[in-house]
């Protein structure tokens, strides 16, 4: 397996990965009866190695992989358009691959396999990509300051009783773009609108650069409520069970949470199109999928599948089920809302 990393946005990082691709038959010395496929991963090598490797021991099919931002990797594929050696792309939020099929990267995958196993919400509605891991952005609270009884819904965030008290991410985070365009989709504009501003209002302090140090404040006791991405409280609950915070799956009137996914697409000019079709089949199998919400604490896309045992002690959630396709449709929308609310 080649694995190679881009870290800068620089033009000799593109032309060495570019030459990278290209050369890639005579760098891995591979057989013309071997079987590989090229994929660029905005997800990180320790969560994609061990699933790639599984992978490869399964079906013969070698995988080499970049781990690279998806901006980056479209733009790149783009400028290459049929040169490239890339066969499909994997991202960490919908709006990236949203972007990335506006810009005209992906083709349409019809499979029966896919159908059956990804929800229709979770995946392009014209089948160009498709959710492997269900993400959840939901509330997380101080277990010694907070009743979880006196939060019901999006809104009551915003009640004057949080003032000063919340703790969020910056809103130059994909992630919050994203949960802002989803509730633009369900709520509306000016709703939504309202939501967003009573949360600043409540703010603790300037937004934050991670999740993680979201939680880590609240942990401090300098804020009670916090929102976040739910696998990182996972992943620190799994090395300490004894933290003071907990995951609250709270979302709209209904009691349905946001979701996003991290998913993947096949280029349209994949070389190796029934190669890229496999892995992403593979990946929604019940193995597939077990070890790839396992290894970042997600949920599984594919209701046979269970999750982590510390997410099943959370409980059941509601998903909101507008297609996550809305999270790039209406990401410029997110922007524009935040930077009138003065959310930063």
């Amino acid at each position: 397996m080649i694995k190679f990393y881009l870290s800068n946005n620089t033009f000799i990082f593109k032309i060495i990965i570019f030459v990278f691709l290209i050369n890639v038959d005579y760098i891995t010395n591979l057989n013309a009866q071997d079987k590989y496929l090229n994929i660029v991963s905005a997800r990180q090598e320790y969560l994609m190695k061990p699933i790639f490797d599984q992978f490869t021991k399964d079906t013969g099919i070698k995988v080499n992989y970049i781990i690279m931002d998806a901006s980056e990797a479209t733009e790149m594929i783009k400028s290459q358009a049929n040169d490239t050696q890339v066969d499909a792309l994997l991202a960490v939020d919908a709006s990236d691959l949203y972007e990335a099929q506006q810009m005209g990267i992906f083709q349409t995958i019809r499979s029966r396999i896919l159908n059956k196993n990804i929800p229709s919400h979770l995946k392009d509605p014209s089948l160009q990509w498709f959710g492997l891991s269900l993400r959840v952005r939901s509330i997380v609270y101080n277990t010694n300051t907070v009743n979880p009884d006196d939060l019901s819904d999006y809104e009551s965030i915003g009640d004057k009783k949080w003032l000063n008290k919340l703790i969020v991410r910056t809103s130059e985070r994909i992630y919050n773009k994203s949960m802002v365009a989803m509730m633009i989709a369900h709520y509306g504009y000016d709703k939504t609108k309202i939501i967003i501003r009573s949360w600043v209002q409540n703010f603790a302090m300037k937004p934050l650069t991670s999740d993680v140090d979201v939680i880590t404040e609240i942990i401090k006791g300098n804020g009670d409520i916090g929102i976040v991405n739910s696998y990182y409280l996972a992943k620190m609950i799994k090395d300490d069970p004894s933290l003071n915070v907990k995951m609250l799956w709270l979302g709209d009137e209904q009691n349905r949470v946001h979701v996003n996914i991290s998913g993947i697409g096949i280029t349209r000019y994949a070389k190796r199109k029934k190669e890229a079709i496999k892995l992403i089949e593979w990946l929604s199998s019940k193995k597939g999928q077990k070890l790839f919400a396992d290894l970042d604490m997600e949920f599984p896309v594919n209701k046979r599948v269970k999750a982590h045992k510390i997410l099943q002690e959370w409980g059941l959630f509601k998903q909101i089920r507008i297609n996550v396709r809305k999270a790039g449709e209406l990401r410029s929308q997110a922007v524009k809302l935040m930077k009138e609310v003065k959310y930063e």
